[in-house]
């Protein structure tokens, strides 16, 4: 799952980069850049924009959740088994996407 991540973000890294550049360079952008995610651009709705931009989030939560972990277990050494990485890869899963879906829920208006 940490290559997919990793992969996702690299082949998406180009709609981020306009992401990032449509909400900061002025008001008028902004409200473009807004437009597009509740409207749509061309022949593409405004969910599936939504949802790119959901895929973005879970890949970024995942790999700063695998990192968070790989670090734990460089500090803690003698607590790393097979019984503990299968543990702490699930745990990793479950908290990336249980966050993605908190996210994920204001990306679509529910809250």
């Amino acid at each position: 799952m940490h290559r997919i991540s990793g992969v996702i973000m690299f082949l998406l890294l180009p709609f981020i980069i306009w992401m990032f550049d449509a909400s900061l360079s002025s008001e008028f952008s902004f409200a473009k850049f807004k437009a597009v995610f509740n409207e749509g651009c061309g022949f593409v709705p405004g969910w599936i924009i939504k949802l790119v931009a959901l895929a973005i989030i879970w890949a970024y939560l995942h790999h700063l959740t695998a990192g968070l972990r790989h670090l734990f277990m460089d500090v803690n050494h003698n607590v790393v088994n097979k019984e503990f990485g299968k543990s702490s890869a699930l745990t990793v899963l479950v908290i990336s996407v249980g966050l993605t879906v908190v996210l994920g829920a204001k990306l679509f208006g529910l809250y």
